[in-house]
């Protein structure tokens, strides 16, 4: 079998894969190849691709253990791992463009999300992009002093979102609704990757409240200059979840944020997206 062409993206991270089958499915040393790239790259395109459900979910599993997200109505009914996230004008507007904001998928689980993919069945051309923020890049950057100190510390995870102070101008997130009790967690806020040994920032907006011992006022602050920081332009790329292509991130090496949606049923408007995260464990 030939072997996958990667092809690395002009800007700071990003790769297309070529010649590969989901449908037919991975050998061993060709899906090892694909898991490397993305390691490498952070995110990745697999062009060419229209998998079934069935394929799609099997592909998943390649990256570690399936999530079932909590809300049912969108799950798949026989492979519970697919989510299918549509812009139907049905949508409230409370749950409308509930992921513009930047964040790391399920940071307020005790284990959280290390890979996302989404599949298109069917996406408005060239709209609806994800923004991605490199934290690996981001963490090299910083003084080496203020590294060792970050390596220190632990941050505090709420499933109900960020600290106010956290959420720039240009984010929206989805209803949070704040009087219903729900556990904490905790992460370090600079994690390695299991693959690749790199470190990087973690958990810096999306899902953090506090920085354990630290001050309420003092932690927010440096979380905002952290997040500042990330947001640079020399650690941003853009990438779209085209219908043909596979698109995967690596949720412990970059936080993402997506592009505000046109909500719409019209022909050549709709969007219908195949959603799977998958966990693995982080180096704690």
């Amino acid at each position: 079998m030939a072997r996958p062409t990667i092809v690395a993206w002009d800007g700071p991270l990003g790769a297309t894969v070529t010649g590969v089958d989901l449908e037919v499915g991975l050998a061993p040393d060709i899906a090892a190849l694909v898991v490397q790239a993305l390691a490498v790259h952070r995110v990745v395109t697999i062009a060419d691709q229209r998998p079934s459900d069935a394929a799609y979910a099997r592909f998943g599993r390649l990256w570690g253990d399936p999530i079932e997200f909590f809300n049912p109505r969108d799950r798949d009914t026989a492979y519970p791992e697919v989510i299918r996230i549509s812009n139907a004008v049905s949508t409230p507007e409370r749950l409308r463009d509930g992921a513009m904001h930047w964040h790391q998928d399920s940071s307020y689980e005790a284990v959280p999300a290390a890979v996302t993919m989404l599949s298109a069945v069917e996406a408005p051309d060239g709209r609806n992009e994800t923004m991605f923020a490199d934290l690996t890049a981001a963490y090299d950057a910083l003084p080496v002093a203020q590294q060792e100190h970050l390596c220190t510390l632990r941050v505090v995870h709420d499933r109900r979102g960020c600290s106010p102070e956290l959420m720039f101008a240009e984010e929206r997130r989805g209803a949070a609704t704040r009087d219903e009790p729900v556990p904490t967690v905790t992460h370090p806020l600079v994690v390695r990757h299991p693959r690749t040994g790199r470190l990087a920032l973690y958990g810096i907006s999306g899902t953090p409240v506090g920085i354990e011992g630290m001050e309420q006022h003092a932690a927010i602050e440096l979380l905002v200059g952290l997040k500042r920081h990330a947001l640079q332009h020399q650690f941003r790329q853009t990438a779209t979840a085209e219908v043909g292509t596979v698109l995967i991130w690596d949720n412990l090496a970059v936080m993402h944020c997506a592009t505000a949606t046109e909500y719409s049923d019209e022909d050549g408007h709709r969007r219908i997206i195949r959603r799977i995260s998958t966990k693995r464990g982080t180096d704690e």
